[in-house]
């Protein structure tokens, strides 16, 4: 049933997503075809470091989760937030290109096209996507 929920979550913010146009080319991620980041690939693009423009400075990291198993059921994607000590691990990503999370972030307000996160809406996120919320496990 939350699986259900946070599908249908997913699907209306989704639809949302049209006026943050995200695109990611030449070590750099374009906002409606304006420079926004910097960025990375690593781990045979398993891997994605996302940088404040022209800068080494991480805003944050993203990783294809795989639970060390050959079963793509329970895989999904991390978001880590380094400085702010902060991982969001969620399976609803599992199918989601870069592009559409690094939107995501910006539509839900976590960051902005400098690079700066907002705690607020940070926490807001992860209580919102994170699959291993405590509050949500708990019954």
């Amino acid at each position: 049933m939350k699986y259900l929920i946070y599908t249908a979550a997913l699907l209306l913010t989704t639809a949302s997503l049209t006026a943050q146009e995200i695109k990611l080319k030449d070590d750099v991620v374009y906002s409606s075809d304006k420079p926004a980041f910097s960025f990375a690939k690593k781990s045979l693009n398993n891997e994605l470091y996302v940088y404040k423009l022209n800068t080494k400075e991480e805003v944050l990291n993203m990783i294809v989760d795989n639970n060390n198993t050959e079963s793509k059921v329970d895989d999904g994607k991390k978001i880590v937030f380094a400085k702010q000590n902060t991982t969001i691990q969620s399976k609803t990503f599992r199918n989601r290109k870069w592009d559409f999370l690094i939107a995501l972030l910006l539509e839900e307000k976590v960051i902005d096209l400098k690079g700066d996160i907002n705690l607020d809406n940070l926490k807001r996120f992860k209580a919102k996507y994170d699959d291993n919320d405590v509050s949500k496990t708990m019954r």
